[in-house]
């Protein structure tokens, strides 16, 4: 029977009316794989990596309901080796500071000794807001700006407004709009809150077609969702009141998909939501892809099964892979 261990944040902070996680949990159980839940938070990282990686402090799952309180049952703790495990599921939301960076490190030294979905050494290795650039054909044009001058040069480029976002942030934390003649101390101001930044031009689209999600696992698209700012917002995040609608995704959309698939998943960075507006990418996101739920919403399905079907194909084909015959005698 495979072993799953599933890496996150507390429990107590899981949002059951849309998180991917209890979901997963919950398919993986109901075909009688065994679960593991890893809290981060309590990690010791004073240990060294080989005992750390030793020493998980796990529980069993024992149930995952969202619609139950408190939505996940656990067994007894007890440490546990990220070798006992076959598939490593890691769920820990952004932001990608110096603590997420030091989990995805220990991580990263298990060197491809077993599947990590996503493969930590990629995610150390990328910047879900910058990974666009490697596919300028189908992407918004993006400047990364490691100091203020940068942003202060990027935002007087943009021809209209520019769009400015935390590189470390997620769901629409931080985001900013600047016209190319904001005051520069009003750019200062939000830089010494957010620092090291990307600088998009602004889209329209996104308050008509809105921020469009295609959530993909290997090669094969679970689905898609559009998420349409409130009135009056032009943040297409739901954690900042958006509401989310079926689509259907364009020709150009999944001719970008299929590019970045192609690059990508060699390399370990299975799980993706890649996000497009109009018809262009605007973010990558690898560290915990969401919108799972509102997918199977506006879909009228359950993608957590075909998530499950694909992450079992992917731990066939990554055992497969390991198990090397022997050289015959010369």
């Amino acid at each position: 029977m495979p072993r799953y261990l599933v890496t996150a944040d507390p429990v107590a902070s899981f949002q059951p009316r849309f998180d991917t996680t209890l979901r997963l949990m919950a398919e993986l159980l109901a075909r009688d794989i065994e679960v593991d839940y890893c809290d981060l938070l309590t990690t010791d990282m004073s240990l060294g990596t080989d005992t750390w990686l030793a020493t998980l402090p796990v529980r069993p799952v024992l149930w995952s309901d969202p619609t139950r309180p408190p939505y996940v049952g656990t067994g007894e703790l007890r440490a546990a080796a990220a070798l006992d495990y076959d598939v490593l599921v890691h769920r820990k939301d952004p932001p990608v500071d110096g603590r997420y960076r030091g989990w995805a490190e220990r991580f990263a030294a298990l060197d491809g000794r077993r599947l990590q979905i996503n493969e930590p050494a990629e995610v150390l290795r990328h910047s879900e807001h910058l990974l666009p650039v490697r596919f300028p054909d189908c992407s918004i044009a993006t400047v990364h700006c490691r100091e203020f001058a940068d942003l202060l040069a990027a935002v007087r480029a943009q021809p209209v407004e520019a769009v400015v976002k935390p590189i470390g942030e997620c769901s629409g934390i931080g985001i900013a709009f600047f016209r190319p003649d904001a005051a520069e101390p009003v750019l200062l101001d939000w830089w010494q809150q957010y620092g090291e930044a990307v600088v998009q031009p602004y889209q329209d689209a996104v308050t008509t077609r809105g921020d469009l999600r295609i959530l993909t696992i290997g090669y094969r698209i679970l689905g898609s969702v559009t998420r349409l700012p409130r009135p009056g917002s032009r943040l297409a995040n739901l954690h900042q009141g958006a509401s989310f609608h079926a689509f259907d995704p364009t020709p150009r959309q999944l001719e970008a998909v299929a590019a970045v698939t192609a690059e990508l998943v060699p390399r370990g960075l299975y799980l993706l939501g890649l996000d497009f507006i109009g018809d262009l990418l605007s973010e990558i996101n690898f560290t915990s892809p969401s919108a799972m739920v509102q997918i199977g919403e506006v879909m009228h399905k359950r993608p957590e099964v075909e998530l499950v079907d694909e992450l079992e194909a992917l731990r066939s084909g990554f055992v497969a892979r390991a198990i090397v015959p022997a050289s015959a005698p010369a």
